[in-house]
């Protein structure tokens, strides 16, 4: 990924999300789920959760003393966060966002320790619909197998970050959102509006966070302070760690590229990519990676599921 470029328009950041307290249930075969927010009450609701999310104004908003997360946001798009949520107060399917057309923004979450491992598929869908199916493919498995989440770890997965994409297909209209905003270029660190794929030049948004998929996940990313995010992109074969003043993502790099196979590459080469999400990430201190899977068709379950394994490892090895 590009290196950060200090120099860009200040981003208006992502508000905190508002989190549920409730730890749900396994969801039953009627898609319903029993929910108990306190020991004396319970409440029958569905499986799927809402947290709510509304963009602040500027960078330098600064959160009202009710919200559940405090933080400082300064000039230099960096954030000092004391988180004050959990994996073990998220339900096991919740929403987090809508995309621009109101789809649902859903994630998935396995164990509940405290370091907690965040995968996102589906930014670009398009020719990269095979991260969708990746980290589908993800969550049944590990639905399947709760055993393969390490103890002390929680994985949240979020299968597609641009759901409306989806609807076009294994076309290049659907690596866009709904506005035609490529939304991995639309992030705080090393944002252009001169953004381009390949040679072609696409739509950065008007500003950094000014969709509100990525405005969503940036701040479920402030309000869960993750150990480690995975960006699943297709299909220039590597690993690609955030590079945006952080200090840790080379090394969750060369761990996920020794447990998958994919080459550990320190910087992409093929062209200049600005605005990204793992650059971003990396920009909070939270190490972050693009792992580009080999092909535009087959999610590679396998290898992924060895290097998530040795991430969670790593995880627990490098956290206290």
């Amino acid at each position: 990924m590009a290196a950060c470029q200090p120099a860009t328009p200040a981003a208006a950041l992502p508000t905190l999300a508002s989190l549920p307290t409730a730890l749900s249930r396994p969801p039953a075969a009627t898609a319903t789920a029993t929910v108990t927010p306190a020991a004396t009450a319970t409440t029958t609701t569905t499986a799927t959760t809402t947290v709510t999310v509304t963009p602040s104004a500027t960078l330098t908003d600064t959160p009202p003393a009710s919200a559940p997360l405090m933080a400082t946001v300064m000039d230099t798009d960096t954030v000092t966060v004391t988180p004050a949520a959990t994996a073990t107060l998220l339900p096991e399917a919740f929403v987090f966002g809508q995309s621009v057309e109101g789809r649902d923004l859903t994630a998935y979450r396995f164990g509940s320790g405290p370091r907690l491992l965040l995968l996102v598929g589906g930014i670009h869908t398009g020719y990269e619909t095979n991260t969708v199916g990746l980290l589908r493919a993800l969550r049944d498995h590990y639905t399947a197998r709760p055993d393969e989440v390490l103890p002390g770890v929680a994985l949240v997965l979020v299968p597609a970050l641009n759901p409306d994409g989806l609807l076009y297909g294994r076309a290049l209209r659907g690596r866009f959102n709904a506005r035609e905003v490529d939304l991995n270029r639309n992030w705080g660190c090393g944002w252009s509006a001169a953004a381009v794929f390949r040679d072609l030049p696409v739509n950065a948004g008007a500003a950094p966070f000014s969709e509100p998929e990525t405005v969503a996940l940036g701040a479920l990313i402030q309000q869960l302070q993750p150990g480690a995010v995975l960006f699943y992109h297709a299909a220039a074969r590597g690993v690609f760690p955030g590079n945006c003043g952080g200090t840790r993502s080379v090394a969750l790099a060369q761990v996920y590229s020794a447990a998958s196979g994919y080459p550990y590459q320190p910087d992409f080469a093929g062209y200049t990519v600005t605005g990204s999400a793992p650059n971003w990430v990396d920009s909070l201190g939270i190490p972050a990676l693009d792992v580009e899977l080999a092909s535009a068709e087959d999610t590679e379950l396998i290898r992924n599921l060895n290097a998530i394994r040795a991430v969670q490892a790593w995880l627990t090895a490098t956290t206290p």
